[in-house]
């Protein structure tokens, strides 16, 4: 999928499905019922990442933005799988949903940067060489002549 395609998918799906991540990061405490006597330690982990994915999110949708909020989401996801397994939260439903939602933004800010690279591969119509999305650049007239002669 190269061209427009990526480029469409890159903006507005994928902004939309970081804002519902950020959602759920906000009401996962009180969907999955955290055991009340951790605090909200946990919780306050969640939320800053929601906080930041979210944002990243509707930021997205307002001005479509390069490799660096992708890079940012992976960051985030990476973060919450360490969370999960380091965070010592004592209970099992607090790891298991850091490491399910931290993976799923990891893939999201892959799959970010991949179409990225993909709408800013691909050229314009018409453009020789680059109508299937590959990377191979293209001389121009002058300089493949220079060349060969």
């Amino acid at each position: 999928m190269a061209g427009p395609r990526a480029k469409e998918l890159h903006h507005v799906p994928l902004s939309v499905l970081l804002m519902l991540a950020g959602m759920w990061l906000f009401i996962c405490m009180a969907a999955l019922q955290y055991p009340e006597d951790l605090g909200n330690d946990p919780h306050l982990v969640e939320m800053g990442a929601g906080i930041i994915v979210f944002l990243t999110g509707l930021v997205r949708l307002s001005r479509p933005r390069g490799k660096e909020t992708d890079l940012l989401v992976t960051v985030v996801g990476v973060g919450l799988i360490l969370s999960g397994f380091f965070g010592d939260w004592g209970a099992e439903v607090i790891r298991w949903n850091q490491v399910a939602s931290g993976c799923v933004l990891a893939l999201l800010g892959l799959l970010g940067l991949m179409l990225a690279e993909r709408s800013r591969d691909s050229g314009k119509p018409g453009e020789p060489g680059k109508q299937d999305g590959s990377t191979g650049r293209t001389r121009s007239a002058r300089r493949a002549a220079r060349h060969t002669s």
